[in-house]
C-alpha cells in the first residue's frame, strides 16, 4: 500500500512540473550577435526578435499551433541576408498577430514547395541557416545555430 502512494505521489508531480505548458527557448546565431526568443504556451506561440523573458510591446509574431502536428512541429530559418536580419518559418501556423519590422525580418507559415508542390527546406540548409524540431529539440546543422 505504500508503494502505491510513492507512485501515485511521484506521478502527480510529473504531471504538474514535468510536464510543463510554457516553454521559452533562445535560438542565437552562431556568432551569438543575434538571438530569437521562442515562447510557448499551450497552443499559442509567440517569435521573438531579441532575448526576452516575457513578451515584449514591439517585434514579435503571435501564431496559432492548433492546426500544427505535434510531430512535424518545427521552423526553419536563416540569419541575415541581403533584405532581413532573419528569415523564419514555423510550418502549419496561423498568424494571429504580426508586431514585428517587416522590414528587418521576416515570418512565414508554409514552408516552401519544390515544382512538385512538395514541401522542402533546400534553401535553409546552407551557411546561416537552420532547422529546429520542437518534438525532440534539436538543430540541424548544428553550426546553424546555438540553443538555449
Amino acid at each position: 500500500m505504500k508503494k502505491i502512494s510513492i507512485l501515485v505521489s511521484i506521478l502527480v508531480l510529473i504531471t504538474l512540473f514535468g510536464c510543463s505548458t510554457k516553454n521559452r527557448i533562445y535560438i542565437y546565431s552562431p556568432n551569438k550577435k543575434q538571438c530569437i526568443t521562442i515562447i510557448t504556451e499551450y497552443k499559442i506561440r509567440y517569435i521573438i526578435e531579441g532575448k526576452h523573458r516575457k513578451v515584449p510591446d514591439t517585434n514579435y509574431v503571435k501564431v496559432d499551433l492548433s492546426q500544427v502536428d505535434k510531430i512535424a512541429d518545427g521552423i526553419a530559418g536563416c540569419w541575415e541576408n541581403n533584405l532581413y536580419k532573419w528569415i523564419v518559418i514555423n510550418d502549419q501556423t496561423k498568424i494571429l498577430e504580426n508586431k514585428l519590422d517587416t522590414t528587418k525580418y521576416n515570418f512565414s507559415t508554409d514552408f516552401p514547395k519544390n515544382e512538385q508542390g512538395i514541401p522542402t527546406l533546400e534553401n535553409f540548409i546552407g551557411d546561416g541557416c537552420y532547422n529546429f524540431d520542437f518534438e525532440v529539440l534539436s538543430i540541424v546543422p548544428e553550426n546553424g545555430a546555438i540553443i538555449e
